[in-house]
Formats: structure tokens, C-alpha cells, sequence
């Protein structure tokens, strides 16, 4: 108890330069929140041309895989931004999912693109083992590489796979500017 008293003295109220400095801080922070960065604002342009060309949803399907389920929540929140989200077209995929959510989605993404209106398959590392995703898919990202090349493998085996149908898979991942 004593040791509670003399902490608690050590401590004065924030004067209102202290509070007007962390309403400050809490402002940028807020501002800064709500800005993507480079490479999400890269993704969300890129997305555009193979999903929703000239402004109008298509057939066409995309998985971007993230390795934390911190930066999915993340970047689907700022693709929704963008409309992205609109009608159905984004959907999660991660571990700690409901089961029947998660079987819903995996089905709807196997679907054919005029019985379902995913589009945009926002996956965490959990989507790279076991599950088939190559009915309707051909193109995924990696928004974050893994440690592991084998990770990369696993992603690319979701849709590159036997019962793919488009005569060519395509797997993407960002490169900084200048990068040879």
C-alpha cells in the first residue's frame, strides 16, 4: 500500500498544454489511420483493372493473401472504403473463423461467378493448406510475403492445381521501386 501512495504522488494531473499535446497526438493518429499506404493503395488500384474494370464488377476472381490476421481486418476495412465490399465482392478467409462462415465462403468462391458475387477473397495463411479455391481463380497477391517459401507454395496451391480452368495462374507480390 505504501508503495501505491508514493507512486500515486509522483503523478500530477495533465495541465492543458498536456492535454491539448495528446489531443494533437490523437488527431494524427486518427488522421493517419484512416490514409492507406503505398502498398495498399497500389493494391486497391491494381484490384480495379482484373475485377472491376472501367468502373463494372466481371467475372473474374482474386485471392490476396495477408500473413496477419491484424493487417487482413486492416486492409479490408480501407478496401471497403472503395467500395470493394459493395454487394458481396469481399470476403475473409482466416483460422479463427467460424466453421460454418468459413465453409459458406470457400463454397461461394468455388461457385461460378454468375451464382455468387465474391470476388475479392481477402485470406490469411490459414486459406493456404487443404483448400480448393482453382474452380473460378486464377490470379491471388501476396499483400506480405512469409518467412517461408514453402508458404508461397501452399498459397499458389490453392488455385494452381488440378481442376484449374484458366490456361495460365498468376501469383503477384509488391517489389519496392527500383527493385531489379
Amino acid at each position: 500500500m505504501e508503495v501505491l501512495e508514493a507512486a500515486a504522488g509522483a503523478f500530477r494531473p495533465p495541465s492543458a498544454a498536456d492535454t491539448q499535446i495528446l489531443n494533437d497526438l490523437a488527431g494524427w493518429a486518427e488522421r493517419a489511420a484512416a490514409q492507406l499506404d503505398s502498398t495498399a493503395d497500389k493494391l486497391a488500384k491494381w484490384l480495379e483493372d482484373p475485377v472491376r474494370p472501367n468502373g463494372r464488377w466481371n467475372q473474374e476472381r482474386v485471392i490476396v493473401f495477408t500473413e496477419y490476421r491484424d493487417t487482413q481486418k486492416w486492409l479490408h476495412d480501407h478496401l471497403a472504403t472503395r467500395r470493394f465490399k459493395d454487394g458481396g465482392r469481399l470476403e475473409l478467409l482466416y483460422g479463427a473463423q467460424d466453421p460454418d462462415d468459413r465453409e459458406r465462403i470457400k463454397a461461394a468462391f468455388q461457385l461460378d461467378p454468375k451464382d455468387s458475387p465474391i470476388r475479392i477473397l481477402l485470406a490469411t495463411d490459414a486459406a493456404s493448406e487443404g483448400i480448393d479455391l482453382q474452380r473460378h481463380g486464377h490470379r491471388l497477391i501476396h499483400y506480405e510475403i512469409p518467412w517461408s517459401p514453402n508458404r508461397l507454395e501452399q498459397r499458389h496451391g490453392r488455385i494452381d492445381r488440378h481442376g484449374q480452368r484458366a490456361p495460365e495462374v498468376k501469383a503477384y507480390h509488391f517489389v519496392a521501386a527500383g527493385f531489379r
